[in-house]
């Protein structure tokens, strides 16, 4: 070693295999060579594989960075090029357009890797040509131990930081953290390290119908469609749609309801299904305490915001990290000087304004959309490193906060003057009589209940899957809807309240069936807006009677003796 900086032979441990820590591998190694410093890097790569395999949109300044890292990037990643952005909030739109060229979907799912995959492949390749080498396996925590002053020479030579992992443990002279958003390391990997700050999300693969999308490929930004929701991102792909829901308390059932509303206002295609889905986090702003001698944190766990589209600001905090790793980063002093007020401070910065951006585009309702517009107009080129949102060059993160606020603050005070009026459809399908729709993950019981009905000469469609259930009701609205409490992504009863909150299906009949036949499940459906309650197994002449006019309603009759459930242990299932 040679004072604060890292010389050749020294050793760099990278905690994290994914875009970030391949990213920095390579970077590190790349400026080392340009020094004349051959360093050892090593990174620990090791996490659980994403159910949903996310796709990526890459920018022109991604694929510049990428290119300068060694990474190849072949045409071939492009699946789809975005013509622009769009942004919905309570009715309104208005589109972001993208110049020729300016945003690649990189996707090869469901028949290969999701984009996202095929990036880091990439990197890892890129970077271990140049002389990484990859361990599988998870890092516990960063030790600072000094070598004894009478340890051999191999070991006074090899560095004050001890990573362990996995009851193993080895000796390096610089250590960084690129784990993605939501770090779990924390303290254990210095004392008084703070990750960025994370808010919840939920992500879903589409499945698409047909083998290519039809509509326009246009990435989606709808704003606080539902109270736990603050934003929903679509984004086309080739033969998919990726779907993305963040909010401080969004569940998987509020990503499947407002998946639902999509398809219902025709922002999905007919016939799309979701096919996986789980829960995630996102970086909403910047980290504190990021550094310490000879230690740095890199990509989402360092700062981030969910507008952003893109690897820009991920690949920039992996090459500064690593000029400020060489220029003097085994001194608190000089790393925090050189990585965080010179190389991360606009990053920062940006980091901070979208995260604030994104609560008053939820206050600002209806003109969320124009504030976008109004942000673009202030300004059409972003920083040094494009920094824009959505993966635009325009507007930036500070002149969208700066609309945004002001767009909220007029919606604030219109609300004020004015009686909220609910946006209605410009056309209303009209009802088609003796048509019913059977919603029940069960293939016999629904097949039972389509016999019944269609006994009588109804018309009868059913569905196992209740995303379609919404786009069907959006076309042809049917004389009720039979409606089981347990489904696949989301339970019965939220998919009523869904029905019954949008004035296209608000005065759908709904009558929701049930093998749990409680009195606080009934309570409950009735809340939701269902007309009825049904116990399983449905008794045909009472459904028939319910459907015909010529029985009282669950909701206006007193209520019924319930009987009590039994479970079937073999089953699983409960039975009246």
């Amino acid at each position: 070693m040679s004072g604060s900086r890292l010389v050749s032979g020294s050793r760099v441990a990278v905690i994290g295999g994914g875009i970030a820590g391949a990213g920095l591998a390579a970077s590190l190694l790349f400026n080392g060579r340009a020094r004349g410093v051959a360093l050892d890097v090593r990174v620990y790569s090791h996490g659980e594989p994403e159910s949903v395999q996310p796709p990526v949109v890459l920018t022109p300044e991604c694929r510049s960075r990428l290119a300068a890292l060694g990474c190849r990037v072949p045409m071939e990643w492009r699946s789809l090029e975005l013509r622009g952005v769009e942004i919905l909030a309570q009715g309104r739109r208005e589109l972001l357009p993208t110049p020729p060229g300016g945003l690649w979907v990189v996707d090869g799912w469901p028949q290969g890797l999701g984009g996202l995959a095929i990036v880091r492949e990439a990197m890892v390749t890129a970077a271990t040509a140049q002389g990484a080498r990859f361990v599988h396996r998870h890092v516990d925590r960063v030790e600072r131990q000094p070598p004894a002053p009478d340890a051999p020479a191999p070991v006074r030579d090899s560095g004050p930081l001890v990573v362990r992992a996995q009851g193993g443990g080895e000796r390096f002279h610089a250590a960084a953290l690129a784990t993605g958003a939501g770090s779990s390391l924390g303290d254990s990997f210095f004392p008084g390290f703070r990750a960025a700050p994370t808010v919840a999300a939920v992500q879903a693969r589409l499945r698409q119908g047909t083998s290519r999308l039809t509509l326009s490929p246009l990435a989606r930004l709808w704003i606080a469609p539902l109270p736990t929701v603050d934003g929903l991102f679509l984004l086309p792909t080739l033969h998919s749609v990726y779907a993305l829901a963040f909010g401080p308390a969004v569940t998987p059932a509020d990503l499947c309801q407002v998946l639902m509303m999509a398809a219902r206002d025709g922002l999905l295609e007919e016939g799309i299904e979701v096919t996986a889905l789980e829960t995630t986090r996102l970086p909403f702003g910047p980290g504190r305490s990021l550094v310490a001698p000879g230690q740095v944190v890199v990509g989402p766990a360092a700062l981030g915001h969910p507008l952003q589209i893109g690897l820009s600001e991920t690949l920039a905090t992996c090459s500064r990290a690593a000029v400020g790793l060489l220029d003097g980063g085994l001194e608190l002093a000089g790393l925090e000087r050189r990585y965080v007020r010179e190389g991360l401070a606009e990053l920062m910065e940006d980091a901070a304004a979208g995260a604030r951006s994104i609560a008053w585009l939820r206050r600002a309702g209806r003109r969320a959309p124009e504030a976008f517009l109004a942000a673009r107009k202030r300004g059409s080129v972003g920083g040094v490193y494009s920094g824009g949102v959505l993966g635009l060059a325009a507007p930036t993160p500070l002149a969208l906060l700066a609309s945004a606020r002001w767009a909220g603050l007029r919606e604030v005070m219109g609300s004020w003057l004015r009686t909220a009026v609910e946006p209605v459809p410009a056309t209303i399908p009209r009802l088609e009589p003796d048509l019913y729709y059977v919603v029940d993950d069960d293939d016999e019981a629904r097949e039972a209940m389509t016999q019944l009905l269609e006994s009588t000469g109804a018309t009868v469609v059913s569905f196992a899957d209740e995303l379609a259930l919404f786009c069907a009701v959006a076309r042809r609205p049917p004389t009720a809807i039979l409606l089981d409490v347990v489904l696949h992504w989301v339970d019965g009863l939220r998919l009523c309240e869904g029905l019954k909150q949008h004035p296209l299906t608000r005065h759908t009949r709904v009558v929701v069936m049930s093998g749990l036949n409680r009195p606080h499940v009934r309570q409950r459906a009735l809340e939701a807006g269902a007309e009825a309650f049904l116990p399983k197994p449905v008794e045909p002449a009472r459904l028939l009677r319910l459907l015909m006019g010529h029985e009282f309603t669950a909701s206006a009759s007193p209520p019924a003796r319930v009987q009590e459930s039994t479970l079937d242990e073999e089953s699983g299932r409960y039975a009246s």
